[in-house]
């Protein structure tokens, strides 16, 4: 079969490998679509340390079952249509038995590390991790989930937005996403700052009542223009860099709620006298839990959301490097990109 090999930075090969088995526990998967994550560029670029030579990468897929191994439950069976919830946990910890299996210490992740993630043919995966995809639902949307997962576990941190107003900071796939998201909770308004005039008309498409590039605009006082002369009760941060985060806090009134979605930068600086005396709420808000992954299949479901627009091009495993030279130029081009097998 083929693999999409991440051989090094800038390197990517289709190499023939073996087909695998399914071990006791697992089932064996024909992947149907697989998602570009912005992680997966910055692997492919060397910059993340997150990613390990030689490995296949890819966590945002839908598959085909194939194949069971022993030893499984009869949940899942030969024919099923699913999506995979990439992180695979040790479900014993402490952490695990509350529910909160994304930060097992022990955890591991598919296509991140040294662990093959779905840029090939066939996978292996224990059986736990995989959910049904609704009738009717395409296996490219499937790929979708697992970013729409990570959106839907930070929005739910935020609590009740009902008559609140929210911004949004970043308008790549998790906060397009995430405005999908906000968009259902009846919010007074949302407001999304990307510095991309495309993500910026994507937004306006997707139900954003107000969009500012703030290369062009006074941030601040577009936020307060756009609700009434205040500031914002919720900010979601879908960058993860020093600049957008200081954005994310400064848009909030005196205890408003702050979610940190983005993960790029490893250290920066925090306003933290404006943290403190305001009483600023932050959470951090890492991928999502088992469970939230299945809630987000019944929430795409629920509120009939169609999430196709936020894939850009379709395109063959043959296609992949090039196409992971492209979006490391073209950043103003694609939003996802789908690997279609």
């Amino acid at each position: 079969m083929k693999a999409l090999v991440y051989q090094g930075p800038k390197k990517l090969e289709i190499v023939e490998v073996p087909k695998p088995t399914p071990k006791k526990g697992e089932i064996l998967l024909k992947v149907k679509a697989c998602g570009i994550c912005g992680s997966d560029v910055h692997g492919y670029l060397g910059i993340t340390g997150r990613r390990t030579p030689p490995m296949v990468m890819g966590h945002e897929f839908s598959a085909e079952v194939v194949g069971l191994g022993e030893g499984t439950s009869g949940r899942i069976a030969i024919g099923d249509r699913v999506a995979i919830q990439p992180c695979i946990s040790c479900w014993e910890c402490e952490k695990c038995r509350e529910g909160y299996n994304n930060v097992c210490p022990t955890r591991d992740f598919l296509g991140a590390m040294d662990c093959n993630g779905a840029m090939q043919e066939y996978l292996c995966v224990p059986e736990k991790l995989a959910y049904k995809l609704p009738d009717g639902m395409s296996y490219s949307v499937g790929a979708l989930i697992e970013a729409m997962a990570v959106s839907y576990s930070g929005v739910k941190k935020a609590g009740d937005l009902t008559g609140k107003n929210v911004v949004i900071i970043g308008g790549g796939t998790i906060g397009l996403l995430a405005l999908k998201v906000v968009k259902t909770k009846n919010p007074k308004k949302v407001l999304l700052s990307d510095l991309s005039d495309f993500r910026l008309e994507m937004a306006r498409k997707m139900g954003a009542d107000v969009t500012i590039n703030p290369r062009n605009e006074d941030f601040i006082q577009k936020v307060k223009s756009s609700f009434d002369g205040e500031l914002a009760d919720v900010s979601i941060e879908a960058v993860g860099i020093g600049p957008t985060v200081e954005q994310a806090l400064s848009a909030l009134k005196p205890q408003g709620t702050c979610v940190w979605i983005g993960n790029s930068a490893k250290t920066i600086e925090v306003d933290m006298q404006r943290v403190v005396t305001q009483e600023i709420k932050i959470f951090g808000s890492y991928i999502y839990t088992h469970e939230e992954f299945g809630e987000t299949i019944d929430f795409i479901n629920k509120n009939n959301l169609d999430l196709s627009s936020i894939i850009s091009k379709e395109i063959s495993l043959e296609e992949a490097p090039q196409m992971f030279e492209d979006l490391t130029v073209h950043t103003d081009k694609y939003l996802k990109c789908i690997i279609k097998f």
